[in-house]
């Protein structure tokens, strides 16, 4: 007996796992994707073994944990446009987004069986929608924040979101709703973008505007100016700010005063400094400050009325056959008349370092020109043959003495040159520095120690705005 019951047992376990492997209902379960305002039949079949084994007792549907309908009980009521027909399928008419879900058909057996359930699901498909975040569209942000913008996606199916900017999609790593990023430069401010498509009707758009807000940029095209007394001068700087700078023009640590000969101008981004009819007392260093709520920038000009740097101009064929001098021509630029030139040069050592030759002064009389350009040619004598060398210049008229020109390399006849070695270079070493004779009188020493104050505040801010 303990053997038959065992067996018996045994054989109704493997009967009812059998039946609940996927004998109960003829149909599988589904997903049933459907457009909005179609019909949507789930089904609910009990697969019987035979026309002589019990039926069902009832039949529930659920949506989720809602009870929608129930074959042994009149008192529920299924929903307006649901309908439970007698094989146990539930009709849905004229679906809409809200009947999106999982479906739950349960039928009730008669003992030994008990009962089974089986799981349905619709999808209403309908057309994406993004909703922006910040909501009015609007983000701002400081230099060097961080920038955080998201579309919400909606839509059957979820849609996938596309970033763009300036209408230039932007290549990520995968359709994300969040964009952030580092607002570390200014030209990241813009109109965003973002798209969402799931194949269903127009794919949705919505933007997103960034600002970023910054303290003070100011550049000056000109740092130093050349001018004399009885002339007209511009200081001009260009500042980007936000929010708008209130711009201050100062001579030393002094707020320039303003009258009808000296004039503060706006043109858009760009700031002037009119001096009508510029006076000795107006040469000196001239700060355009700039100042926001963020912060505040700065940057130098020079107004001078000592020469402008010289340039020494091509010889063409007049050296060709020069086996130990060598012509030099130049010219300066000066509102005053020049009174004399210094002509430093030096065999060119590209490798010696440290030790390079020390420069040989010339000082070349001027000859009387009206200006403002004044023309100069000198021959070099002396020169060793097949050999190169390099030149500079620098100029003195009544308010003292002007920077060095750019070096200049020549070569003696017979020399090998290259082109690029030849360019003429501007003194950016201490190595290429020299020892200029300032001591003619104290307004050139003077001119010229201001001149060096300049270089190095707008290195300065050339580093502080960069």
């Amino acid at each position: 007996m303990p053997g038959g019951r065992c067996f018996v047992i045994c054989l109704l376990l493997v009967v009812v796992v059998g039946v609940c492997n996927g004998h109960d209902f003829i149909s599988p379960p589904t997903t049933v994707k459907a457009r909005e305002n179609n019909t949507v039949l789930l089904p609910c079949y009990l697969n019987t073994l035979s026309n002589d084994e019990a039926y069902a007792v009832s039949i529930k549907w659920f949506k989720e944990h809602d009870l929608l309908a129930d074959s042994a009980n009149d008192s529920v009521v299924p929903p307006e446009r649901h309908t439970l027909w007698q094989n146990g399928s539930l009709q849905i008419v004229s679906v809409k987004p809200m009947d999106t879900g999982e479906y739950t058909c349960e039928i009730e057996r008669p003992e030994p069986w008990g009962a089974i359930r089986q799981r349905h699901a619709i999808e209403v498909l309908h057309a994406p929608s993004v909703e922006p975040f910040p909501p009015n569209g609007f983000l701002e942000v400081k230099l060097g924040e961080e920038a955080r913008m998201s579309c919400k996606g909606g839509g059957v199916p979820y849609p996938i979101i596309k970033w763009y900017f300036q209408g230039e999609e932007l290549k990520l790593l995968d359709h994300r709703e969040l964009l952030k990023f580092t607002a570390s430069d200014r030209l990241l401010a813009g109109k965003y973008s973002c798209e969402a498509f799931n194949g269903v009707g127009e794919p949705a758009r919505t933007e997103i505007s960034l600002n970023i807000i910054f303290p003070p940029e100011i550049l000056t095209s000109r740092s130093w100016i050349h001018t004399a007394p009885g002339l007209r001068a511009q200081l001009e700087c260009k500042i980007s700010a936000d929010p708008q700078a209130t711009v201050t023009w100062l001579k030393g640590e002094i707020q320039v005063p303003l009258d009808n000969r000296v004039v503060s101008l706006v043109d858009g981004d760009k700031y002037t400094l009119l001096i009508r009819n510029v006076q000795r007392s107006d040469f000196g260093i001239y700060t355009c400050r700039a100042n926001n709520e963020l912060g505040q920038g700065e940057v130098q000009i020079q107004l001078s009325g000592v020469p402008n740097p010289g340039v020494f101009k091509k010889t063409g064929d007049k050296n060709l056959n020069a086996k130990t001098s060598y012509l030099l021509i130049w010219e300066v630029d000066s509102y005053t008349p020049i009174i004399e030139y210094n002509l430093w040069f030096r065999p060119y050592r590209p490798k010696s370092g440290l030790n390079k030759p020390g420069w040989t002064k010339l000082t070349i009389p001027t000859e009387h020109s009206l200006g403002p350009v004044f023309s100069k040619s000198y021959t070099i004598k002396g020169l060793k043959e097949k050999s190169i060398y390099e030149a500079l210049l620098v100029s003195r008229n009544r308010y003292g003495w002007s920077k060095p020109s750019p070096i200049l390399r020549f070569a003696t006849a017979g020399a090998e040159v290259n082109e690029e070695l030849m360019t003429t270079v501007q003194m950016i070493t201490q190595d290429n520095m020299i020892p200029l004779d300032l001591s003619s009188s104290a307004s050139s020493i003077l001119s010229f120690k201001n001149y060096l104050l300049c270089l190095v505040s707008v290195f300065y801010n050339s580093l502080k705005y960069k």
